[in-house]
């Protein structure tokens, strides 16, 4: 099949993991004998290395970076106000859209359309290609009055989840399927060594009778993910500072670029003054590769998101890399944790609570060590991105026959 991605945003030029599972389906597309093309903006301030070819994907695949946003993601979020120029960049999107549906689609899959806006959806769906709208917020994309009349819109859902809150906003997407983002297991951990080396390494201190929690061997704890409020990040580091007020040892690290500004600095001076100076590292963006060793490093993943994620790729992604998540479980988040089992939960927000829960594993690390074990293979087997392409790829054909 012949299949075209289009998302506000495609990497490199990344701000999360909205564009990055866009990244994920595309590579999906291509292992299994598909062809790919991407239409996309171009915001060449969103990658440190701007001289790198804008053309080609991280996966190889075509990137046509055309079009348009009505507005900016540098140092935050800017939306275009004027009329005039929004009906500007509309018709400029109206271009590029005619141009690249002159070829020949088998189906079109829609990621986030922030600061495209909906009328995107009506350029596209002028044709009679199936257009797979796969929304990754919680929050509709569009008002009600704005939903597509075509039968050739299919809304897919990141989570049950975001289904759910969708249909609390009144959209008709009661049986809309569920598409998880899905996560590329064979980049993160060994399915036949399941715990991440830290937690190899942690065990055997332990069988020697160097506990968990020593300065010997200091719980590692790790974060990746927007340095922002709404990420609850600061939460972790205040669960941090009850941890080593209360005589455990703990080393952990930051991992994610700054999204508001002020806020790493005020992390690093609240975590200074604690008297965590050289326990705790900020190490910014990582690739995808480098993300995959900075989980090695760790015995436990914390997704600390206080706002409802629609599915959270980076939990999942500890989980397949062999560490243990602990997660505020909000939104479709909490599918990845169906039980303590797999995981463990902490009410969002509540940093003595997270602090406590950090407590209870390092002094029962065999609990530890089994989530970990259970949360990599709840991953492979549920959650991998090719099962979630093999949907999509169902979905088209369904509405091609």
């Amino acid at each position: 099949m012949r299949i075209l991605i289009v998302s506000n945003l495609y990497p490199p030029q990344e701000l999360g993991g909205y564009g990055r599972s866009m990244a994920d389906f595309a590579w999906g597309f291509l292992q299994r004998g598909h062809q790919v093309t991407v239409l996309t903006s171009d915001a060449p301030y969103l990658h440190a290395d701007a001289c790198l070819p804008s053309d080609v994907g991280p996966n190889g695949e075509v990137v046509d970076r055309r079009l348009q946003l009505k507005g900016s993601y540098q140092r935050g979020v800017t939306l275009m106000t004027d009329l005039a120029q929004c009906l500007s960049v509309d018709r400029a999107n109206q271009f590029v859209v005619r141009s690249i549906m002159e070829q020949s689609w088998d189906g079109v899959v829609v990621g986030n359309i922030d600061c495209l806006g909906p009328e995107l959806l009506g350029m596209l769906l002028q044709g009679s290609i199936p257009i797979l709208h796969h929304i990754g917020f919680m929050d509709p994309p569009f008002l009600l009055q704005q939903w597509p009349s075509s039968s050739q819109y299919i809304p897919v859902a990141a989570s049950h989840a975001v289904r759910s809150n969708l249909q609390r906003h009144g959209l008709p997407v009661a049986h809309a399927p569920v598409v998880y983002p899905g996560v590329r297991s064979e980049l993160f951990g060994d399915s036949n060594r399941p715990l991440t080396p830290a937690l190899r390494f942690a065990q055997r201190l332990q069988s020697v009778g160097l506990p968990l929690g020593s300065k010997t061997n200091p719980l590692k704890v790790g974060f990746a993910g927007l340095l922002m409020g709404t990420k609850g990040v600061h939460t972790l580091a205040e669960a941090l500072v009850i941890l080593h007020q209360q005589g455990i040892a703990v080393q952990a690290c930051f991992a994610g670029a700054e999204f508001q500004l002020g806020y790493l600095q005020t992390l690093q001076q609240y975590l200074d003054h604690a008297g965590m100076h050289g326990l705790v590292h900020f190490v910014g963006q990582l690739s995808r590769s480098a993300l995959s060793r900075f989980w090695n490093l760790h015995h436990i993943g914390v997704f600390t998101s206080i706002y409802p994620e629609a599915f959270g790729i980076v939990a999942a992604e500890v989980m397949a890399a062999g560490a243990t998540l602990v997660s505020s479980a909000v939104g479709g988040a909490a599918e990845l944790v169906p039980s303590d089992l797999t995981g463990r939960r902490y009410t969002p927000g509540e940093a003595s609570e997270l602090a406590s829960v950090l407590r209870c594993l390092v002094r029962d690390p065999q609990v530890l060590f089994e989530c970990a074990q259970q949360g990599q293979s709840l991953v492979r087997s549920r959650f991998d991105v090719l099962a979630s392409v093999v949907q999509l790829e169902q979905l088209v054909l369904q509405q091609r026959k």
